[in-house]
């Protein structure tokens, strides 16, 4: 493989590393799957020590780029670069506590109803067997708090795949993902405000392929949630632990 790597010179090493081999990665120098080159192979063509390198790697499993694989054929492998890297920034921003619930919960409240609105759009006949399956869920005992979850969020999963933007689509699908973490710990004071049946009238309006009743319907379901997990989160005081 050949790299045309520049040797490092800013007093910031680690960053300018990660920065080069994460442009290296994107432009597809170093392909998904492919190995990237040793610490020592990094060190030379950087002009860096190892321990500069290892933290720029570490940086990259860190943000997804690559991913860590132990033995003798082991080493830092570029994962595919997908939609769920929006996933691991939401949730990196969040527990950082540069965004707030209400600011995340804003977003889904105006992009959700489009989402919905666009998948009546594009309804077709799979797509209306998959949301009458994901629905009828819904109704069905749980084994988990994670079975229940993902038995109530199948339906936004499955109109974010109709509606035809991918942009709407990983961002809906990270804020739902980090909206399971936060609300796992206190499921049971959340149901109350969303229960089985929520989604019931805007399935109704996207399978008959009536965008505006499924813009609407979706509107006053992502109120109705923002308003519940606002309330909980003021009643309870909650503390967010990262490994929820």
């Amino acid at each position: 493989m050949m790299f045309s790597f520049q040797p490092i010179k800013q007093s910031n090493a680690t960053e300018e590393v990660l920065g080069q081999l994460k442009e290296a990665i994107l432009r597809g120098t170093i392909k998904e799957g492919e190995k990237l080159p040793s610490e020592r192979e990094l060190s030379s063509f950087f002009n860096v020590s190892r321990g500069v390198v290892r933290e720029a790697i570490r940086g990259l499993k860190a943000t997804g780029f690559v991913e860590i694989k132990q033995g003798p054929l082991g080493g830092a492998f570029v994962k595919e670069i997908s939609l769920g890297l929006l996933e691991t920034g939401f949730t990196d921003l969040f527990f950082a506590n540069k965004l707030s619930i209400a600011e995340i919960l804003d977003v889904r409240q105006y992009i959700e109803p489009e989402i919905a609105r666009l998948a009546a759009l594009n309804v077709n006949d799979q797509y209306r067997k998959k949301l009458e399956i994901a629905l009828a869920q819904e109704y069905q005992p749980f084994e988990s708090p994670d079975d229940l979850l993902n038995k109530l969020t199948a339906v936004h999963f499955i109109l974010a795949e109709m509606c035809g933007n991918r942009l709407f689509e990983g961002m809906i699908s990270a804020i739902i993902s980090l909206n399971h973490r936060i609300i796992k710990s206190l499921l049971e004071e959340l149901l109350k405000g969303h229960g089985i049946g929520e989604h019931d009238e805007i399935v109704k309006a996207v399978i008959a392929g009536d965008a505006e009743a499924a813009r609407k319907a979706m509107a006053r379901h992502a109120s109705n949630f923002k308003r519940v997990f606002l309330e909980l989160e003021e009643s309870e005081g909650w503390l967010w632990n990262p490994k929820f």
